[in-house]
């Protein structure tokens, strides 16, 4: 319960201030030379943008000039800029402070972002510079890359601990999983020198490069030699990179192959949703079509006819757990996949994407902003491989629309609407750009998660908050089509029935009272009678004969205990872990600053690392994982999600 006083009633009554920060925050952005971001109105003529005044003045490009003129900016660094100097909006430019305090954060850079992210280094350290190549100099010796002028300064450890990582999996994985290893390192991971960890590594990585050969050929004592075996390495990684929007072009120091070998790919993510047994669908499909009940049918049929006539129509299919959706996108992704035309079924999570036959999250095929705002677009540029994708694709699926927030919706609203243009006629004025956008969910399950947010906050992050929802036609799924898959025992199907009929219930509200809150009622066939021990209690009920059967894959994917907080997630792991027999390994976790953040020696010696390792925070594992065979791992990361590494 909360209790508000008169006060703080009146307080919010007359919607004074709740809080504020002190000092201000002053946020820096920063680019590489001649690549600063330019927004403009679609309509403007470019070559006028091109020559307007103060297009190529940033804040970036105005602390350089600025400290031409003030003999006081050679004392800071980019960060620490805001402190004695002020940015004016209308001028565009830098002013020394006269009032007031603030202090700059410089936006994150991921450490594979390349470039931009050791030119941050940089940034954090390098005091008064004038120009680019000023950022590069170290100690009078002026660098080609921001890269090398990190290394210069110490800032980049070596990498050894990535080519222990794929030493140490060389010994049980095969040159396929080896290679994948290598482009989730490359993609995901601070690699300080990918030549370096290329040289030491690609006789493991492709190592099967000359059987794989024999077998193509058909020339069973063909011999490679290792300039060849290292170039077929690099297509088949290449091929790899492409699937995750990467490629081994942005990493210079490796040689690839001739240009004729990587054009041969085309564009993978084309290559990738065309690449489907025709026939075999077409047979699916017919199995399919005919278990479709009447809700499925119907919105079945009104999907294909706006996908075939190309009425770009917006529509949401709703419906309860069991009453199914998945069966609805599995008969139109087989039946329009047979035909040759391209879907793109994505979901708002790993786990559910992995129900959808060439399934991603919306997040990673569409480039959506993970710190979405009103203002936020897909990073989807005019040209590249996902924007000709999307301009062949007949079909978006979204699944599990409910729990993604409405700005992702719009995101992808605005960027269609941009890309389309040159294939359908008026794409600006209409949602989506005129695609056919299929939207599924139940309103009832989880919706957007907003950080501390309250209740009116949440709701009005879903889709139905959005301008989009007004051009959505809804269709009901009402049949619970688990029911009918049961055995033939009427008293489990009764059971099951009930307890269908009981979790839909507390969804539609009908368990409480007026007010809206009430006391839920839980059967006692779901609940567990207080034991002594009751961590033995809970995995007795959810893991019943562990010991025997905790190798065999199903009786684990069928089974998982869930738990309010992480430490009590420990807590049962561990007595878990205890029971299991056979030899356990420990993984520590890195335990040094990143060099990338300011004042990098205060924070080292702010407190012990022993100290430092005891921290547990959400969204991170511990600092010591330990493992051994037969237990089950998840991730905190989509590492990749073709794998099912989500």
């Amino acid at each position: 319960m909360r209790y508000i006083s008169t006060s703080e009633a009146c307080w919010r009554i007359f919607q004074f201030d709740l809080h504020y920060r002190d000092p201000a925050v002053e946020r820096l952005p920063f680019h590489l030379e001649n690549e600063q971001q330019v927004i403009f109105p679609d309509s403007t003529d470019l070559d006028k943008i091109v020559t307007r005044e103060g297009s190529k003045s940033t804040k970036f490009t105005q602390w350089m000039e600025a400290n031409k003129i003030y003999e006081l900016g050679k004392e800071l660094t980019y960060a620490e800029f805001p402190t004695k100097f002020v940015w004016k909006r209308e001028t565009k430019c830098w002013q020394k402070r006269k009032r007031d305090y603030a202090i700059g954060r410089i936006y994150y850079a991921h450490p594979a972002s390349g470039e931009r992210h050791y030119l941050r280094m940089l940034l954090n350290t390098k005091k008064g510079c004038t120009s680019f190549e000023d950022i590069r100099t170290i100690d009078g010796v002026p660098h080609p890359t921001y890269k090398s002028a990190c290394q210069a300064l110490g800032f980049l450890d070596d990498d050894t601990e990535w080519i222990d990582c794929i030493n140490e999996a060389s010994s049980w994985a095969s040159g396929a999983q080896l290679r994948q290893l290598f482009t989730t390192i490359l993609s995901h991971c601070e690699v300080t020198n990918p030549k370096i960890l290329w040289d030491s590594t690609w006789e493991a990585l492709c190592e099967d490069m000359q059987y794989k050969r024999r077998i193509i050929l058909n020339i069973p004592t063909l011999q490679l030699t290792n300039t060849q075996k290292q170039a077929y390495g690099l297509i088949e990684i290449e091929k790899l990179m492409r699937q995750v929007g990467k490629s081994l072009k942005e990493y210079t120091e490796i040689e690839l192959p001739n240009a004729a070998e990587l054009d041969e790919l085309g564009n993978r993510l084309i290559n990738e949703e065309v690449n489907y047994d025709m026939e075999k669908l077409k047979d699916e499909h017919k199995t399919i079509l005919n278990n479709l009940n009447q809700d499925q049918k119907k919105a079945f049929d009104k999907i294909m006819e706006s996908v075939n006539k190309g009425l770009g129509k917006q529509i949401f299919v709703e419906g309860y757990s069991g009453t199914g959706k998945t069966y609805l996108w599995k008969a139109l992704t087989t039946k329009l996949r047979s035909e040759g035309k391209i879907v793109l079924a994505v979901a708002s999570c790993g786990i559910a994407a992995l129900l959808l036959q060439g399934g991603r999250t919306a997040h990673s095929r569409f480039r959506i902003p993970l710190n979405i705002t009103e203002e936020s677009t897909c990073e989807i540029k005019q040209g590249s491989h996902l924007a000709e994708l999307l301009k062949k694709t007949s079909l978006i699926l979204w699944d599990g629309a409910p729990m993604a927030n409405k700005h992702c919706f719009e995101a992808l609203d605005k960027s269609l609407r941009d890309i389309l243009r040159f294939t359908n006629e008026n794409s600006d004025e209409k949602p989506f750009g005129g695609m056919t956008i299929i939207l599924g969910g139940d309103f009832r399950q989880i919706l957007p998660v907003i950080t501390k947010g309250r209740r009116e906050q949440i709701v009005n992050a879903t889709i139905k908050r959005s301008y989009l929802w007004k051009h959505f036609e809804i269709f009901e799924l009402t049949q619970n089509m688990r029911l009918k898959c049961l055995s033939d025992d009427p008293i489990q199907k009764q059971k099951v029935a009930e307890f269908a009929e009981w979790i839909l219930q507390i969804g539609d509200g009908k368990t409480a009272s007026d007010e809206g809150e009430d006391w839920i009622k839980i059967p006692k066939d779901l609940l567990l009678q207080k034991g002594e021990n009751r961590k033995e209690l809970i995995v007795e009920s959810i893991y019943p004969n562990l010991l025997q059967k905790y190798r065999e894959r199903d009786y684990l994917e069928e089974r998982a205990i869930l738990c309010p907080r992480n430490d009590t997630v420990k807590e049962i792991n561990d007595h878990i872990m205890s029971q299991i027999q056979g030899d356990e390994v420990t993984y520590l976790s890195l335990d040094t600053v990143c060099k990338a953040t300011t004042n990098t020696n205060i924070m080292m010696n702010m407190q012990p690392t022993e100290f430092l390792n005891t921290l547990t925070s959400p969204g991170i594992p511990d600092h010591e994982l330990k493992l051994k065979v037969g237990l089950p791992v998840m991730l905190l990361r989509n590492i990749n999600q073709a794998a099912g590494l989500c």
